[in-house]
């Protein structure tokens, strides 16, 4: 159980499958979808938005992350007001007239 431990914290797998590589594929097109979609929804310029996907195309993790970053910096961010807020500011605000 040891060298099992070992083997998989040093990435030493004692095969290799090609089917982690097609997953590795599959998990790396959904996210590429995930962020083109995102990206065409955004309110930037056509020059921007292509700039974002060659960053996202080429350096996978990097733009990812990078882009990740981005959306939750400039996201919005009032919806979590009631979660975030005490209690007793509920209580003054009380509910909405129907």
């Amino acid at each position: 159980m040891l060298q099992v431990l070992i083997r998989f914290l040093t990435f030493n797998v004692m095969s290799e499958h090609p089917a982690v590589y097609w997953g590795l594929a599959a998990v790396w097109l959904i996210l590429l979808l995930a962020s083109v979609s995102s990206l065409r929804s955004q309110p930037l310029s056509m020059g921007a938005k292509v700039a974002w996907f060659a960053l996202i195309l080429f350096l996978p993790l990097i733009g990812l992350g990078i882009y990740a970053l981005r959306c939750l910096f400039t996201a919005e961010w009032s919806f979590f007001k009631p979660f975030l807020a005490p209690q007793k500011t509920l209580k003054k605000v009380g509910p909405r007239p129907a």
